[in-house]
């Protein structure tokens, strides 16, 4: 009965999306609605969808996985997130949103040059692939659980749908969706999945095989620690997803709301999936790092089907809404920045390629953890603080020779970290920033002499 309850939601749900897509391609007129929805988003509906893309796979399952193998201190990938957006609100949104660009790679060349420009949306593009890849993964996850379906139909058929309705109806697809996703979250994964799970298990629950440390342990320290908060700090303060969001709104008053409000939602569902990943050590113990991602779905297929099966239906809805947007803001990067021009076509060809590749890195590499952190560790070192000296140069005197250097030689540091055989890859991101500071030091824009 479980498999089919959850079989016969995903189904209709799917339906819905691909719906929402064809409904929303009648109003695609322009490059501006494909892309940015006419800049037309009120506080609501921002709030929604940047929220709905920011709780994805990093921000439910692969938490979770993590909470549940080494304990409260991996909830810091979550709390840098919540943190991240508030200071975007109270700092960078309005600025973002007065650019009246299109994509973040675009605003990197009118901070610097045209050079910043197409080496920023490369670098984007690549980890955006990455980012997909972990929200596929994530899915797919939640899926295998319940269905006897072959892992890799699975999916082959989770991206096809995202990149159906996305292709249909661009951002305006993306936002509707968005705001039913994100009240299917709150509903499903904050005001039931987390309580009932809890309930369940506190008559089991025994401090002493839990670790409730907090900010640190025995398994994440001091510098692990700081590495998952800035590896999600800063690309919330900086993030060509986010960043796409921001320029689809009516005004900056309301960007800057929506950044502020969406940190806040981030922040409930943190604490929600910590209490899902704890109750999930007590309900389904004995998985490993090897299947610690199906902890959490599999404590929750514990509940009534009836109960059960909408809940999954939302935690795939958590992948669906960010894979979705980070689709589009790919597409649209790969479109206005790459080939120059804003065109539809173009950005649904580019929507489907990028949808593909992400497939197959999904396929290859089959490791939650290890996509998360290649996608935000790479991006965070790379190119969120040339960005941030970027918006304040009056201040900062940063060049785009700075800029240029800063984005090579800190993303090359992370990834050679990242991909080391030392103790270092555990922090990876951090070597990474301080390499990426230093051109912005050196080349600074010098005095003129009197």
């Amino acid at each position: 009965m479980e498999n089919n309850v959850t079989l016969s939601i995903l189904i209709i749900y799917s339906a819905v999306l691909v719906a929402i897509g064809l409904i929303c391609s009648k109003k695609v007129k322009t490059s501006k609605s494909f892309f940015l929805a006419n800049r037309s988003l009120g506080v609501f509906a921002l709030t929604a969808t940047i929220t709905a893309t920011v709780v994805g796979g990093s921000a439910t399952i692969a938490t979770a996985k993590l909470i549940y193998l080494y304990g409260l201190p991996s909830l810091w990938l979550d709390v840098g997130a919540s943190i991240g957006l508030i200071i975007l609100g109270l700092t960078l949104a309005k600025l973002v949103r007065k650019t009246g660009l299109f994509t973040l790679s675009e605003i990197t060349g009118q901070l610097f040059d045209n050079r910043v420009r197409y080496a920023a949306a490369v670098l984007i593009i690549i980890t955006q692939i990455a980012w997909i890849s972990l929200l596929i993964q994530g899915a797919g996850a939640i899926i295998a659980i319940l269905l006897p379906v072959d892992y890799y139909l699975i999916l082959t058929s989770i991206t096809l749908i995202f990149i159906l309705y996305t292709i249909l109806g661009g951002q305006f697809a993306v936002v509707y969706t968005d705001i039913i996703q994100f009240l299917i979250m709150v509903i499903g994964v904050c005001a039931i999945a987390a309580p009932l799970l809890f309930l369940k298990a506190v008559p089991s629950l025994d401090a002493s095989t839990i670790n409730l440390s907090f900010p640190t342990n025995n398994y994440i320290g001091v510098l692990p620690a700081m590495s998952y908060f800035f590896m999600m700090l800063m690309p919330h303060i900086v993030g060509p997803d986010i960043y796409s969001k921001l320029l689809s709104a009516k005004d900056g008053k309301t960007a800057r709301k929506g950044a502020i409000f969406s940190g806040v939602f981030r922040i409930i569902f943190a604490i929600s999936i910590a209490v899902i990943a704890i109750s999930a050590i007590v309900i389904a113990p004995g998985f490993d790092s090897n299947n610690a991602v199906f902890a959490m779905p599999t404590a929750i297929s514990t509940l009534h089907p009836l109960i059960s099966g909408p809940i999954l239906a939302a935690f795939i809805s958590v992948m669906l809404s960010s894979a979705d947007s980070v689709l589009i803001s790919a597409g649209t990067i790969l479109t206005v920045d790459l080939f120059r021009k804003k065109n539809i076509l173009i950005s649904r060809i580019g929507i489907i390629t990028i949808g593909v590749f992400a497939l197959l890195l999904a396929l290859y590499l089959n490791d939650i953890i290890e996509t998360l952190k290649l996608a935000y560790t790479v991006f965070t070192a790379g190119l969120t603080l040339p960005i941030i000296f970027g918006f304040y140069k009056s201040k900062t005197k940063a060049t785009s020779t700075g800029a240029l250097w800063s984005l090579i030689l800190g993303g090359s540091t992370a990834l050679i970290c990242l991909f080391s055989n030392t103790v270092v890859k555990d922090y990876a991101v951090l070597p990474g920033m301080i390499v990426s500071i230093i051109p912005l030091i050196i080349f600074r824009e010098k005095k003129n002499e009197s």
